[in-house]
């Protein structure tokens, strides 16, 4: 299934193995990383795509994303849908390549999943939550209707140091 957004030629679609040398040269940037899990790893190579594409993406069609702009890989986007009790909610998380940033696109990425993820997937809550010190991760949230429901002192840690982290969500309405 392709999403299709509000600014031509950049679409949501399902990951293919052939997206990997896209995926990991974009990926591998220290200014994604440092906003990132520590389970994403630094360099990010060909081979960590590859795994990524073809352990999770591929299998979770409909709920991973590649963004694709003009054909070509530049970030990640997905729902991670949750369970038991929070099986309403999914688990919202994305990254976009450093040299589309302050283009809109990953606003349009965000509205678009949540559009998906409330119409197809039978969701009735998006979350997502950053760190305190991601300016740019909060400002995509917000203009795309999120609101912060949580401040998380001290929550997480990042190259040694530690640091807050807020939780945003936007509800269907």
């Amino acid at each position: 299934m392709v999403l299709k957004t509000g600014i031509d030629e950049l679409v949501l679609r399902p990951f293919r193995i052939e997206d990997a040398e896209s995926y990991s040269r974009h990926a591998n940037n220290y200014n994604i990383w440092r906003f990132m899990r520590d389970e994403f790893p630094h360099p990010y190579t060909y081979y960590h795509a590859v795994e990524y594409i073809d352990d999770v993406c591929i299998p979770n069609n409909g709920y991973y994303f590649a963004i694709d702009y003009q054909g070509a890989v530049i970030g990640d986007i997905h729902i991670a849908k949750q369970t038991d009790i929070l099986r309403l909610s999914g688990f919202l998380g994305y990254w976009l390549g450093e040299e589309f940033w302050g283009r809109g696109f990953a606003t349009e990425a965000v509205k678009t999943i949540t559009r998906h993820a409330f119409e197809n997937l039978g969701l009735i809550r998006v979350f997502a939550r950053v760190f305190a010190t991601n300016k740019g991760s909060i400002r995509v949230l917000e203009k795309a209707g999120f609101k912060q429901e949580g401040h998380f002192k001290n929550a997480i840690i990042k190259e040694g140091v530690i640091l807050d982290q807020l939780q945003y969500a936007k509800l269907r309405t």
